[in-house]
């Protein structure tokens, strides 16, 4: 008894099974997490270390050095990348993707804490990190009015910050444009120089007297006590009264040297918040979610939370989201969903054409709310999110879930209709019948997404919550086909036919000619194989034709509704006088009719650079595009004089506001000079291209400094070490932190440095008295000198080697066709020693193309595993998969067409068309075997077959085309992205289907021939053999 026949007569039994799934599905719905990205790990680590008042050669010879150094004995690395630049060093340490994060994590912190001794002890402990993807800020909120920056600071650090942290599933809250408090001691110069006090005293004298220090403890036979000694000032103010040294006796304090106050960090940048009436400075508070949360939720919970702080916010000020990403999301699931069901209505409406029977309608289309409500325990269950692969997965399932229930209900239908048998037997029988083709078709498409699950790179990881979540979605119809269908049919099937209403007169009428039609050019076909050959060959090179023709690049950007504007001015450029460029940037984004709000930042990722996150109205409330303002824009801004100015999507941001850009080429060499001088080769030949725009590099010489050039034998003979001029030329001038301070429960910052009139002029650096070993001040003057030049503003290296890293985008030009005019131009200007290689997400293109073609040569091999061990036969797969290359000449013409490109969720549409067009062969070939089994000759059981299967054959593909038709016509929010592989799966789909009606049928005759011959000949009629004499033994033991 097979399973159809078992679940027929077990009906509650089959109702409570499938009912168990859909309750189950039901209730992960409402638990699963939603998210625009699956949560995916990626192996990097990010390691970062603050050295106040440290230039750039400094972080990179001391700290950087040092800590690349202590790394990179780890195993598993694939890449080191390190910036040092003003008072940071950042490390990325990424690993090979099947690394374990954790384990790395782990590693690196262990590592790094061994080589702590290396770097500078005034140099904060360096912070080890793991990079989220989805722990990126997803919502801005700013916070703005009519007062000071640090009284905003106050407030949104304070009470904002604290309020927004208590929501579920909030990660981190990230200030932008925050200056945090600290202590600051001012010094003036004359006054160390009249009291002959050297700048090495006052720092020693705050870190001996403000001190707390713990005693140990007290114990007695009844009570124990902790000791502390409290040494630490309670108040800024209190260290002006602090004793620095004696002079004959007379205590010298603090504040006859200078003064300390409760103050704010220097500003590195200047935040804005504009609309197109005006601008305000404001503070940013960037809410990040934690692993697994759902974003929409969290998103909820802050709108909800905002009327709240209004509350207990001080008159005058205000607070607003100013940047949601969740917006988005909402949109493109909202639209998804809608997609979902009408692809599911369409379905079931192709069901009802062919069939014109409203209970067989209803009985098929079970499966698709039953399969993708099931599919929800599986997401759940996998730790997955709604995210737009999930739903993508789940919109391409709907054409998919419902084919198995079509071939089912269908062939129980004709036993009905045709042969005239009852429910019942009409549902045993008809089952039974279909029932291998449908494993066979199921097996086949499951052999499809295992290549695709365990794909290896970054799409890999995105592509097996794809994968996992189809293949759930197909065992579940597949199920619900064996088991649901069949019994519904023999206790609802009923013979109500619609034939004789109009429209289903006309469609049958149709149907019937084309049945008919199909009969006599099958027959002709299999009379005059070779010009069926002929144009199976033409279609596979028009097929090859149309794949040159069609553009190949990484993703088709999205209408995110988002852009950002950066722009890079000359290194000697301040941060106010940046600006005032970044005013004139916003006034000209405020002419945007489509401009909604915008963030600005100057001095972000330095002192000469900024950056505009902007927000457009949804995209049905404008007329263009964002790659159409985007374009404007680029023309609006080339009149900023000086500016290197770049245009692109938000999503292209990387972590920390870093670029992302189309190409990132990386160029690697032994000296910084050289690497300067060829990528300003490289940048200006790239610049002639058409199509590449905002062409930049991250190597920046050119920022003003002045070297101390030490005289080592006056310096010797004056009894004043190098290391002690180098401390004493960076606490005076660049700041040094000494100790910290304790307030409210948090600890801030005490920072050192010479009062600002005195620190204005390089003449200033020689104005500094240091103290010798014989106790006396000398000017530093006595055994230094002043070099004014330049310098780089900061060192990059990549795998320990000096590095630079070239940016551009693209307009009107593909990933595809701009990578190797790239390469071709780097590799003319390079010579030996140097190299280049692509980052970022053309690097990942690159890979990717090489993964997704190992991943369909694999699909390739287990579709035709699959098929020759379900069909037992090496020959007949062959057959049925000749429908594959067929399906690529609609696949690539509808892109063509279309204006789509072949990108990674094409290719995946390619793998998915491998289990696709199989159904049709495995339909044909099954019941021609059957009918071959009976006695029948070939060509009449290919007739028969073709004639029988017709009906299924063209309700499989029109059903599975309806179900991704919607997302093929490219409406809605995020369509952009989902359409491409909704077009090859239509385009596939239409030629395999009209093309394997002949051609199978065809190059199964061929086969079946070749078979007959020789050593092919001798081990079918061994099987026959052993097929006879295990029928023969059957039928003994029946009798006995």
């Amino acid at each position: 008894m097979n399973l159809p026949q078992l679940s027929i007569n077990r009906p509650v039994t089959v109702t409570m099974l499938i009912g168990a799934l859909v309750v189950f599905g039901l209730i992960s719905l409402s638990r699963v997490g939603v998210a625009l990205n699956p949560d995916v790990d990626f192996p990097m680590i990010s390691v970062r270390t603050l050295w106040p008042g440290a230039g750039p050669e400094e972080v990179d010879n001391e700290i950087t050095d040092a800590l690349e150094d202590a790394v990179s004995s780890i195993n598993g690395i694939k890449h080191i990348s390190s910036s040092s630049s003003q008072n940071v060093s950042y490390i990325m340490v990424e690993f090979e993707l099947d690394t374990d994060l954790d384990v790395a994590s782990q590693e690196v912190r262990d590592k790094i804490s061994g080589a702590l001794y290396k770097i500078p002890a005034d140099a904060e402990p360096p912070v080890v990190s793991k990079m989220d993807i989805n722990a990126q800020p997803i919502m801005w909120i700013s916070i703005s009015g009519q007062h000071a920056l640090e009284y905003l600071t106050k407030i949104a650090d304070e009470q904002i910050r604290v309020m927004f942290q208590k929501i579920d599933g909030v990660g981190g809250i990230t200030i932008g444009g925050a200056r945090e408090k600290e202590v600051k001691i001012w010094l003036n110069r004359e006054r160390l120089a009249a009291y002959k006090i050297g700048v090495d005293e006052v720092i020693t004298a705050i870190r001996s007297q403000h001190i707390e220090i713990p005693g140990g403890k007290i114990e007695s036979t009844k009570k124990e006590f902790l000791i502390r000694t409290m040494g630490e000032l309670e108040e800024a103010e209190a260290f002006t009264d602090l004793i620095v040294t004696y002079r004959s006796g007379v205590p010298i304090r603090l504040g006859m040297l200078g003064y300390a106050e409760a103050g704010r960090q220097d500003a590195t940048g200047i935040a804005k918040i504009s609309d197109r009436k005006g601008s305000e400075k404001t503070i940013g508070l960037g809410i990040s979610p934690r692993s697994g949360a759902n974003h929409v939720a969290i998103a909820e919970k802050v709108r909800a939370e905002i009327p709240n702080i209004e509350k207990i916010l001080p008159e005058g000020m205000t607070i607003r989201i100013v940047m949601d990403n969740t917006r988005f999301i909402v949109q493109s699931i909202n639209e998804v969903k809608f997609q979902l069901i009408l692809g599911a209505l369409m379905a079931a409406l192709v069901i009802f054409f062919f069939l014109q029977n409203i209970r067989t309608t209803l009985i098929s289309s079970v499966a698709i709310p039953t399969s993708i409500i099931s599919t929800f325990a599986c997401i759940y269950a996998m730790g997955f999110t709604l995210n737009n692969l999930t739903m993508l997965a789940l919109i391409t399932a709907v054409g998919l879930v419902v084919d198995d229930a079509i071939v089912m209900v269908e062939n129980i239908f004709r036993h009905r209709e045709a042969l005239g048998k009852g429910s019942m037997a009409a549902a045993i029988d008809g089952s039974s019948e279909v029932t291998f083709p449908v494993l066979a078709s199921t097996t086949a498409l499951l052999g499809v997404f295992i290549p695709v699950a365990f794909m290896q790179g970054m799409v890999g990881k995105f592509f097996y919550h794809f994968a996992v979540t189809m293949a759930f979605a197909v065992v579940c119809s597949t199920l619900v086909a064996m088991t649901m269908i069949p019994m519904l049919s023999s206790r609802f099937l009923r013979m109500q036919l619609l034939g004789d209403k109009s429209a289903f007169h006309i469609f049958n009428r149709m149907m019937n000619r084309l049945s008919s039609g199909y009969k006599s050019m099958l027959r002709w076909s299999l009379a005059h194989r070779w010009v069926i050959i002929v144009v199976a060959i033409v279609s596979i090179v028009v097929a090859m034709v149309l794949f040159s023709r069609v553009g190949k690049e990484f993703t088709t950007a999205e209408d995110t509704s988002g852009s950002v504007v950066s722009f890079e001015l000359p290194l000697a450029y301040s941060l106010d006088k940046t600006n005032e460029v970044m005013n004139r940037v916003v006034e000209m984004l405020q002419t945007l009719p489509e401009l909604e709000s915008m963030f600005s930042l100057a001095g972000m990722g330095g002192s000469n650079k900024g950056m505009v996150m902007m927000n457009l109205v949804p995209v049905d409330q404008r007329d263009r595009s964002q790659k159409e303002i985007q374009m404007a824009l680029r023309k609006m801004l080339k009149v900023l004089p000086d500016a290197k100015v770049a245009v692109y999507d938000r999503s292209m941001m990387g972590g920390g506001g870093g670029r992302n850009a189309d190409i990132n080429l990386i160029l690697q060499g032994p000296e910084v000079a050289g690497i300067d001088r060829y990528s300003k080769e490289i940048i200006a030949k790239m610049s002639t291209i058409p199509g590449f725009t905002g062409v930049t590099r991250d190597l920046e010489i050119g920022k003003p400094e002045v070297r101390v050039i030490i005289d080592r034998d006056k310096a010797a003979d004056a009894g004043v070490s190098i290391s002690s001029i180098g401390t004493a030329v960076r606490a005076l001038l660049g700041g040094v932190d000494v100790t910290t301070f304790k307030e409210g429960g948090k600890t801030y910052d005490i920072r050192l440095r010479l009062i600002p009139g005195q620190r204005l002029l390089p003449e200033d650096v020689e104005r500094i008295w240091i103290r010798t070993n014989k106790g006396e001040l000398t000017d530093i003057s006595n055994f230094t000198k002043l070099e004014i030049g330049v310098g780089p503003n900061t060192i990059n290296r990549r795998d320990r080697q000096r590095s630079a890293t070239i940016y551009t985008n693209l307009e009107g030009i593909l990933l595809g066709d701009a990578m190797p005019m790239v390469r071709k131009i780097a590799d003319e200007t390079l010579p030996e020693g140097y190299t280049a290689g692509f980052s970022g997400r053309s690097e990942v293109f690159g890979e990717t193309v090489g993964y997704i073609v190992f991943a369909f040569l694999l699909a390739v091999l287990l579709t035709y595993m699959v098929l020759a061990g379900q069909f037992e036969s090496f020959i007949q797969p062959f057959a049925i998969m000749m429908g594959l290359p067929l399906a690529f000449v609609g696949a690539f013409g509808l892109l063509y067409i279309l204006g789509n490109t072949l990108n990674m969720y094409s290719m995946i549409g390619l793998v998915l068309l491998i289990g696709l067009v199989t159904k049709n062969g495995i339909l044909l070939i099954d019941y021609a075997n059957q009918q071959r089994e009976k006695g029948m000759d070939m060509k009449d059981s290919l007739v028969e077959a073709g004639a029988t299967r017709l009906r299924p054959i063209l309700m499989t593909a029109v059903s599975t085309i309806a179900g991704v038709l919607p997302v093929a016509m490219g409406l809605g929010v995020g369509s952009e992205s989902r359409q491409p592989l909704a077009v090859v799966i239509c385009g596939g789909m239409i030629s395999s289907t009209v093309l394997t009606l002949a051609v199978v049928p065809v190059i199964y005759s061929y086969l079946d021939q070749f078979v007959n011959l020789g050593i092919f000949h001798k081990m079918k009629k061994q099987l026959m053999a052993r097929d006879a004499h295990i029928k023969s033994s059957q039928r003994f033991t029946e009798e006995e």
